[in-house]
């Protein structure tokens, strides 16, 4: 049996299914259900929801039950917004310092992700790519860059790979050409065609949520 305490066994478990689109957006679920299917009492599961509610993943609705939130395409955007502009701002300080990046690293999450794609595996897809350019952000060491990197990371699997999940699960996984292009424009100490590799895959993406459709309640 874990040694962690009741609320935060419920907590990681019900993150989990949330990240990997088990409770799509718009979708109920009870207190009662959960309790059911973790073996334990409602009271840690409340305590969770509370967590989950402050992160924003869910809702509580009076005589309802909770609501998986829905996905704001605009709040999405505004976070590859503010990732872009740390990317880019880490960018210039490894340009102007000469700093190194752990290349070695970069390329083992790269591998990952085209891996992940192979297997369709949706999650540990855009993790891995996450995960790429959060090594590269570690270049820096700027301990709030990171920390602001990690507020928002969860927050974008979970409305990418639920609106992946929901509206085109088939859809080839065109995702890590950006990715590679980055990592080998880095590799190549080319920093501004991977200024350019950057805001292309930003705007790529937006441009492939806007295409493939919004993320509506089911």
């Amino acid at each position: 049996m874990s040694e962690l305490p009741l609320v935060e066994v419920a907590y990681r478990t019900i993150r989990e299914k949330l990240l990997n689109a088990e409770f799509l957006p718009g979708s109920l679920f009870s207190e009662n259900e959960l309790a059911q299917q973790l073996n334990m009492s409602r009271t840690p599961i409340r305590d969770a929801i509370r967590l989950l509610e402050q992160e924003g993943f869910v809702e509580t609705l009076t005589k309802k039950g909770i609501r998986v939130n829905s996905i704001d395409i605009n709040e999405l955007f505004d976070m590859f917004d503010l990732l872009t502009a740390l990317y880019l701002f880490a960018l210039q300080v490894v340009e102007q310092y000469d700093e190194p990046v752990d290349l070695q690293t970069m390329e083992r999450y790269l591998n990952q992700m085209i891996a992940a794609s192979e297997r369709k595996q949706f999650r540990e897809y855009y993790e891995s790519g996450l995960s790429m350019m959060r090594t590269f952000l570690e270049s820096i060491h700027n301990e709030v860059i990171l920390k602001t990197f990690d507020l928002y990371r969860d927050k974008i699997i979970f409305y990418i790979v639920s609106h992946r999940s929901y509206n085109n699960p088939s859809r080839p996984y065109t995702g890590k050409k950006s990715y590679n292009d980055i990592y080998m424009h880095l590799r190549e100490r080319d920093y501004t065609a991977a200024k350019k590799a950057l805001l292309d895959a930003k705007w790529y993406v937006r441009d492939e949520i806007v295409r493939t459709g919004r993320i509506q309640n089911p």
